[in-house]
């Protein structure tokens, strides 16, 4: 879990293609790690091939939540961008009414200028 900590904090600092390359390489190098282990304890190649499958899934699982990151982070920036539209048309539709206010109604004129001659 603390690992989660971090890697949040340098995605935060780091570029998107940094931060991957960086996951790439801990990956690696884990990897690296759990074989020596495997080959330090003496373990079967089965089981080897069990830790690989292992390594594998958490990889993809890491794979994934950087997707998923990814996927939010579009969504949230096309979120904001719908928003900025909105505005814009609200601020239109703001002008058009405010300049039909301002503009005397030709119908609504006449009839009350007859009224008060």
């Amino acid at each position: 879990m603390e690992m989660q900590g971090q890697s949040n904090l340098n995605s935060q600092q780091l570029s998107y293609e940094q931060f991957q390359e960086q996951i790439k390489q801990r990956q690696q190098q884990e990897q690296l790690q759990a074989q020596q282990a495997l080959r330090n304890a003496g373990l079967d190649p089965k089981s080897q091939q069990v830790q690989q499958v292992v390594q594998e899934l958490y990889n993809i699982e890491r794979e994934l939540k950087l997707a998923e990151n990814q996927l939010q982070m579009q969504m949230d920036a096309q979120k904001r961008q719908i928003q900025l539209i909105q505005q814009k048309i609200q601020q239109a539709m703001a002008q058009v009414k405010s300049s039909l206010a301002s503009q005397p109604s030709s119908t609504a004129s006449y009839p009350s200028n007859n009224y008060m001659q």
